[in-house]
């Protein structure tokens, strides 16, 4: 009987939490760079990656904490939810490109992998980049598993990678996670106050801080220690993202403490931003005259490709594209913590949470908003073996069983050029790119960002689930701009409806009628439907 392998301990991270007893509150948090860091990849995690890490978590809880928790989270991440679970429910043969498109948004990949990966506790498990896959009969390789070649071969040879890392951003800076990642590892502590607040701890720092929370009296404070382990992170990144003090809501289990979130507050702010992006699309907006309310939009495919998109954005540059103003719980203050902390104390790689962008091939072609894409090699080199020099026979060959690959022509023994493949495209070639799903495709998008393929048929059926008479519904066209854009995305975070939230305001400002393609216009059935006379009794 073969001996049984010891199971490894769980990591966990000790902490030092000062409690206000009488309020059942954890006031701050006094602990090392490993949970720093920990918390600071909280800002490079895609939104999809956040909800399939929180949504498992949920299903692996007690029943009776999960309905806790589910009544308490009932606008968890506004609208984002319904756009994840319209992914998920849209079969691959009439919606994709190819069924990797989905699998790309409901498993975003974080553009600081190679980073996050070198954490102590590293709460994102989604399958990193670093595995390389090549068509051999035409010599493109792609870091996506299953990925058919334009060939239509399969890319079923997996090289040795003689480079260090994958497709991630490490941003050129060389860290061994012993030193810290986004943190230096010089063994100083930090207090991590309740709202997410993060100073290096200090005598001073720590009195400045009690004080203006008002505990003069600090007998009714106790002091306890807890390790912290994957599951409470995993708790602590929901409440960050849901609770106003979400330390308390984790470590305490009580119940959280949600600010309110008024409604329309984005629209009006973001239009007074100069626009840096030139790039308008038109979308149909039906509308509800007695409601006063969007009821749905009926979209192409291209606006769809960018709503579809915000899955992939990380949370980092969500907060920079709204100026620090996400009103998502406690998400900018922590972004204001990783951004105000002395240089002295952060390693090279922290300014990278501030903008982490996205991770390469998972953008959005053509879409208004500004948001970088970590840029890769499009070029790598293939061959049997790698190269290595010896001083008696000169070069020599070093083979390894399904080839190597490399950035570095020199790496590489006999090397082959390869290029590479792109989902994102009909064909698979990269310089087809078009986006996530099929084209031409109708769509209808509802108020809570619910997602729908539309035909002609089903046009009807759509507007019968409304339950609204159509002389009630009234059609206004919007052209989504960088300002539009922004306010969807600012809503979709925090409103349960989103397009309501993110676009109201914008039909009632005076602007030059759109010009829909007649492409367009002849693929609508709803304007049909609602010129159609009533039927008398």
């Amino acid at each position: 009987m073969a001996s049984q392998q010891p199971q490894e301990e769980p990591k966990t991270i000790p902490l030092k939490i000062l409690v206000d007893k009488k309020n059942n509150k954890v006031v701050s948090i006094e602990t090392t760079k490993d949970f720093i860091d920990t918390l600071f990849s909280f800002l490079s995690l895609p939104l999809g990656t956040i909800i399939r890490l929180l949504t498992t978590t949920n299903n692996n809880d007690q029943q009776q904490e999960q309905e806790q928790e589910q009544s308490e989270s009932s606008t968890f991440l506004g609208s984002i939810n319904n756009l994840y679970k319209s992914v998920q429910n849209m079969t691959p043969n009439n919606v994709w490109n190819n069924p990797v498109c989905k699998q790309m948004l409901l498993n975003p990949r974080n553009s600081c992998e190679s980073l996050c990966t070198k954490l102590f506790l590293n709460i994102d498990d989604t399958e990193p980049s670093n595995k390389f896959f090549v068509c051999d009969s035409c010599n493109k390789f792609t870091t996506f598993s299953n990925l058919v070649c334009e060939c239509g071969q399969p890319t079923n040879k997996q090289p040795t990678i003689l480079d260090s890392e994958g497709q991630g951003n490490s941003g050129g800076v060389n860290v061994d996670g012993l030193n810290g990642v986004f943190v230096k590892q010089n063994g100083s502590m930090f207090l991590v106050f309740d709202d997410l607040k993060i100073v290096p701890s200090s005598l001073v720092s720590s009195m400045e801080m009690l004080m203006e929370l008002g505990y003069s009296d600090l007998t009714q404070l106790e002091e306890v220690t807890h390790s912290i382990g994957k599951q409470e992170i995993l708790k602590l990144l929901k409440y960050t993202l849901t609770s106003q003090e979400p330390l308390t809501n984790t470590i305490l289990k009580s119940s959280s403490k949600n600010k309110e979130i008024p409604p329309n507050q984005f629209a009006s702010a973001i239009r007074e931003r100069p626009c840096t992006r030139d790039i308008k699309m038109d979308v149909k907006l039906i509308r509800s005259k007695s409601q006063k309310k969007i009821v749905f939009a009926e979209a192409s495919e291209n606006f769809v490709d960018f709503m579809f998109s915000f899955l992939t954005i990380p949370l980092g540059s969500i907060v920079k594209l709204l100026d620090g103003n996400t009103f998502v719980g406690c998400v900018d203050n922590l972004y204001k913590s990783v951004e105000s902390l002395d240089s002295s104390w952060c390693t090279d790689s922290r300014s990278m949470l501030l903008n982490p962008g996205l991770a390469p091939q998972f953008g959005c072609p053509n879409q208004p908003l500004n948001i970088s894409d970590v840029e890769t090699p499009t070029t790598y080199y293939y061959g049997t073996g790698s190269k290595k020099h010896d001083p008696y026979y000169g070069m020599r060959q070093i083979q390894f069983v399904g080839g190597v690959i490399s950035k570095s022509y020199g790496s590489v023994y006999e090397a082959k050029t390869l290029t590479s493949l792109d989902p994102r495209s009909p064909n698979r070639s990269n310089n087809n790119v078009v986006g996530f799903v099929k084209r031409p495709t109708l769509y209808g998008v509802a108020d809570d960002l619910t997602v729908k393929v539309l035909s002609g048929s089903s046009c009807l059926s759509y507007l019968k689930e409304l339950s609204l008479p159509l002389d009630d519904l009234e059609m206004k066209v919007i052209s989504i701009g960088e300002a539009e854009a922004l306010s969807l995305l600012a809503a979709s975070l925090t409103s349960k409806f989103a397009l309501t939230s993110g676009l109201e305001d914008f039909l009632n400002v005076p602007k030059q009628e759109s010009n829909l393609t007649s492409k367009y216009i002849q693929t609508s059935r709803l304007d049909e439907l609602t010129k159609e006379p009533k039927p008398e009794n």
